[in-house]
């Protein structure tokens, strides 16, 4: 029986529309609320670059996406004559998106539907999309997909440099005094994605020195790896042509600018598993 699969992301992958539009992957959107009292669609009503412009005098926050934008993404595939759907969300850790859309697909009865806790975020979601993608389009079996994504997950690495804590501390995230500390101290602390949580893997005294840092974590192995930015392109630009392997450069969304703010270079990557 051949099987039609559709593949749906939430906008947590940072995936470009280029590649959206290719392969016909469906995005639902976070929201994202404002003290203003504002309410936008991740990607949809707002850029990644606005979200960051829009922190700098507003105080902003993610939400799970809409129940009727999921609802909407499954009857889209399902009037486009897919049988078979895969969903890679966001890490349960981090967000309540993948509870809340295994919920919903238990009412598409008609369709063949699984979700995939990608236990990270980012580009790194997003090699894990690009993956499914391919393996689709490629004829392979619809449960050796899911099998073979949740083995990459392990596989998928994501390191952030933070230029900034003030969103932190604002955030209530962050005690005062460790704000003014690191402030005067000039520390750049290095998040990482572990076991499905943000943790802080290490701190430098500088930005040059944490972007070093951040260097030496590819994995000579690399097989995508890609740059991520929400302050200068040119920086971020310049940090891929440290390596020999061929790096996209992509604005982060929201789904960490918000506690990070601008300045954000990050690095991810993914390795071939066994």
């Amino acid at each position: 029986m051949n099987e039609k699969i559709s593949i749906i992301a939430d906008t947590g992958c940072d995936l470009d529309e280029r590649f959206i539009y290719d392969h016909n992957v469906k995005l639902i959107p976070f929201r994202i609320i404002s003290d203003d009292g504002h309410e936008y669609r991740d990607r949809f009503d707002i850029s990644a670059q606005d979200v960051v412009k829009l922190l700098e005098n507003h105080d902003l926050k993610t939400s799970l996406p809409a129940i009727e934008d999921i609802t909407k993404v499954f009857d889209k595939v399902k009037s486009e004559g897919y049988d078979h759907v895969i969903v890679i969300t966001i890490s349960s850790k981090l967000s309540g998106t993948f509870s809340t859309i295994s919920m919903i697909a238990k009412n598409y009865k008609e369709l063949k539907i699984s979700v995939v806790d990608s236990l990270t975020l980012s580009m790194a979601e997003g090699f894990l999309v690009m993956d499914a993608c391919e393996m689709a389009e490629s004829g392979v079996d619809f449960d050796d997909i899911v099998k073979k994504i949740e083995i990459k997950r392990s596989s998928v690495k994501a390191y952030f440099v933070l230029d900034t804590l003030k969103h932190l501390k604002k955030s209530g995230r962050m005690p005062e005094a460790a704000f003014r500390l690191s402030e005067i101290l000039n520390i750049k602390p290095i998040f990482t994605i572990k076991e499905g949580y943000i943790s802080l893997e290490s701190v430098s005294l500088g930005k040059k020195h944490a972007l070093k840092v951040l260097e030496k974590k590819l994995d000579p192995n690399a097989t995508k790896c890609a740059v991520a930015y929400t302050g200068s392109k040119n920086e971020a630009e310049l940090f891929a042509k440290r390596f020999s392997k061929d790096i996209t450069t992509y604005y982060l969304g929201p789904a960490l600018s918000l506690h990070g703010g601008k300045g954000i270079v990050g690095l991810i990557y993914a390795k071939e598993t066994s």
